[in-house]
């Protein structure tokens, strides 16, 4: 890995290789809770990313080793209504992978680290996501970086 990765706004022509990284993250689930998640083809994983670079409220970020994508991180901006809610600004973090090849080399902290500045500089009060908790290294990954669990959602498959 290059040292020097950088950590940029994606556009429209990333749209491909992002996909294939949010493919690598979502068979992950796939495997991981195959009663829960329908196996979802990389296209779709394209088609999702296409309408998220045309959203006004969403940001993707990608890392780049070179002229290689290694990284992404998906973000959604939303206003929250103020009754019961803190925080009125809130980014969500709807996907984020880095390359399985490319993992455990700083990629990821460095991509949430410019993604809250560019957040705060946006006004944004608070960033929130969803971990599976069969993620063990992603619920760590988080909590090194001072996130906080809020929740806990609970299911049941009835057969």
């Amino acid at each position: 890995m290059s040292k020097n990765i950088d950590i940029l706004i994606a556009d429209m022509k990333d749209a491909e290789n992002i996909a294939r990284l949010s493919y690598q993250v979502g068979k992950m689930h796939d495997d991981a809770l195959p009663d829960y998640f329908k196996p979802t083809p990389e296209k779709e994983h394209l088609r999702i990313i296409q309408n998220m670079l045309k959203d006004e409220n969403a940001v993707i970020f990608k890392a780049v080793d070179g002229n290689q994508i290694c990284g992404f991180m998906c973000l959604l901006i939303q206003e929250k209504s103020r009754n019961g809610y803190v925080h009125s600004k809130v980014a969500y973090i709807y996907n984020f992978g880095i390359d399985e090849n490319m993992r455990n080399h700083g990629i990821g902290g460095k991509m949430l680290q410019k993604a809250e500045r560019f957040l705060h500089d946006k006004g944004v009060e608070a960033v929130e996501l969803s971990v599976f908790l069969f993620n063990q290294r992603a619920l760590a990954f988080y909590a090194k970086n001072g996130y906080r669990t809020l929740d806990v959602n609970l299911q049941k498959i009835l057969k």
